[in-house]
């Protein structure tokens, strides 16, 4: 099955991660979000993941996620998961999990 990429940011592997931070819920796992703020040159994109599950950070985070990718998987048919976030170079420092879904917050 091939990938679809998420059209909310075009080419996160282009970007830093300048921003990470996840406030969990413990009632209620879909209002669970990961704030992740993007960063390339000037240019800062800030997202919120809906509902994440099975969140993996490798040691050397956040310096080597040169790979990162937003995947959109909702035609997976998936109870509440709509997006993955991988990484295609699975290289040191990689972090993955999965969401229900992505909203951009600027």
């Amino acid at each position: 099955m091939d990938r679809i990429y998420h059209p909310i940011v075009e080419s996160p592997h282009l970007y830093d991660i300048d921003f990470f931070s996840y406030k969990f819920v413990e009632e209620d796992n879909l209002s669970s979000y990961i704030d992740m703020h993007l960063k390339k040159d000037n240019e800062i994109i800030k997202l919120r993941f809906w509902g994440p599950q099975d969140l993996e950070i490798e040691k050397g985070f956040p310096w080597a996620t040169g790979g990162m990718f937003i995947e959109d998987i909702k035609s997976h048919g998936l109870e509440s998961l709509g997006i993955y976030v991988g990484d295609f170079e699975a290289s040191n420092g990689s972090i993955t999990f999965w969401a229900k879904s992505v909203e951009r917050l600027n």
